[in-house]
């Protein structure tokens, strides 16, 4: 397959991939957050879009610092685009 792929980006300059994205609303739960976690590693999702997300202090919780995060919602964040596959290239 990276054989196909690698092929594929020298004659056209573009990758023909599939990205695996998941939206969901938290209702501010932490056990919804932790098994957002758990089914984005299993299922190997590349970025999700959680609305009503768990937060502390109107802040983000329950997330490692691996992902790439962006939030909406001044000074109490209410939905956020999480990227969790290192090969998206995105500007924070």
């Amino acid at each position: 397959m990276a054989n196909n792929t690698a092929k594929q980006i020298k004659r056209t300059g573009k990758i023909n991939a599939q990205l695996k994205c998941l939206q969901i609303s938290l209702q501010h739960s932490r056990l919804a957050t932790d098994n957002l976690l758990k089914i984005t590693q299993e299922e190997g999702i590349d970025f999700f879009c959680k609305q009503e997300p768990y937060t502390i202090g109107n802040k983000l919780a329950g997330l490692s610092k691996s992902r790439t995060v962006y939030t909406s919602g001044a000074g109490r964040e209410r939905a956020a685009i999480l990227i969790n596959n290192k090969q998206i290239d995105t500007k924070k």
